[in-house]
């Protein structure tokens, strides 16, 4: 069952709650690693400020859909690993460093909400745990370069949850970084006792990022997916019921759904959001008007991930123009189907002698020159590989005719 988004007062009273937690625990380890007063109050005002400007950068991402999958509806996972790095900050400088497993709060800290504000927060926390340890500037660029480098490394999972090869660089990176580090303060000296210890941090830090990918596969991912399923099948209630209704709104969701997923797939797009689109970017405007409420209050009871939320919007809202590269393969896909299902029904089944593959490339062109997609994230290449998907189409076209 999916989990209810928190309401605004909900998000302000976790960062309230999260702020007045991670400052006095900061403070009350302070004191009992012997900072004088001046020294707290001091510390006290930058974590401050720190803080601040992660909790700004949280916001700010919200507002602008930028946070990683549905984090912007869950604060609570972000406040929670958030206590956690604190707590951690805390805790480790009473052991030496070369024991710190870090670089995986940075990664946590990143995929509950976003690389920006992950990395923002990292940072603060690490610095703290350098402070209390009193610990070399060595050790900061190597436990803030990894932990940055695991958070850039994860910042892009495809719909299959492939971990395997950023694991494996990540790690490869982190054991390097390690070995540097111990050789450089060895003097390249070394003995089998030195070697214990960072081996056992690499075995800790790999066990925990396992660890983390799959409470985060469990929690976002996989509980998203199930929502793709159930929604992108043709026989749920809000699509198979204009098989009946309207045919047509039908056929030009299936059809759309079929190219934008093509394209998604072909060109390394969220494949669940473009054939989501696809089946409902028509069929949603009909529903709000049959319920007489607005897209999100539909999308809502339907349980419509953000992403796909937000493509609706991009594609029916002119007031907010497409973005996504997702949009911008469903708006395509259902201008060359309209277009060619006129021009199919036109004809009145008779044979055509219209080669619907030049047909379909031309319309692309035209939209691409009307300077629409300009505001889109879609490169050129995207475009050029596009083309080639409808140029190349020949089977479903003749299915179309058919049909």
């Amino acid at each position: 069952m999916k989990k209810k988004e928190e309401t605004i007062w909900q998000k302000a009273l976790l960062i309230v709650l999260m702020l007045g937690v991670s400052i006095s625990a900061i403070g009350v380890s302070a004191y009992f690693y012997g900072k004088s007063f001046r020294e707290i109050f001091i510390l006290l005002i930058i974590v401050a400020i720190c803080f601040g400007a992660v909790v700004f950068s949280l916001i700010q991402s919200t507002i602008y859909n930028t946070l990683h999958y549905d984090n912007g509806g869950h604060y609570v996972r972000f406040v929670v690993v958030f206590f956690m790095g604190t707590a951690a900050c805390c805790l480790l400088p009473m052991f030496t460093e070369v024991e710190w497993a870090v670089p995986v709060i940075a990664l946590a800290l990143s995929l509950f909400s976003n690389t920006v504000t992950g990395i923002l927060a990292y940072a603060g926390l690490l610095s703290i745990c350098m402070y209390f340890g009193a610990a070399d500037m060595l050790a900061f660029l190597l436990y803030f370069i990894s932990g940055a480098f695991f958070a850039v490394l994860f910042e892009r999972l495809d719909e299959e949850y492939k971990t395997d090869v950023p694991l494996f660089i990540a790690m490869i990176t982190y054991v390097i970084i390690m070995a540097t580090k111990i050789v450089f303060q060895s003097h390249g000296m070394l003995t089998e006792d030195m070697l214990i210890i960072p081996v056992a941090n690499i075995l800790i830090t790999f066990i925990l990022m396992l660890a983390i990918l799959r409470i985060y596969c469990a929690v976002a991912i996989d509980r998203e997916k199930g929502e793709y399923l159930l929604i992108n099948d043709q026989e749920y209630k809000m699509l198979a019921k204009y098989k009946e209704e309207d045919k047509q709104l039908y056929y030009n969701a299936i059809h759309t759904a079929y190219f934008a997923e093509k394209t998604a797939r072909l060109l390394h797009m969220d494949v669940d959001v473009a054939k989501n689109g696809g089946y409902y970017h028509r069929i949603i405007v009909a529903e709000c008007q049959k319920q007489n409420k607005t897209l999100e209050e539909v999308c809502k009871s339907n349980k419509f991930p953000p992403k796909a939320v937000q493509l609706l919007q991009e594609f029916n809202y002119r007031s907010q123009p497409m973005k996504m590269r997702e949009t911008v393969a469903v708006y395509l896909a259902d201008y060359v189907v309209t277009t060619i299902m006129y021009l199919i029904s036109k004809d009145q089944g008779e044979k055509s002698n219209v080669e619907y593959a030049k047909l379909a490339t031309a319309a692309v062109r035209r939209k691409v020159s009307s300077g629409i997609l300009n505001t889109s994230d879609i490169s050129l290449a995207d475009l050029g590989g596009i083309e080639k998907i409808y140029t190349g189409e020949k089977l479903y076209y003749d299915f179309l005719r058919r049909e």
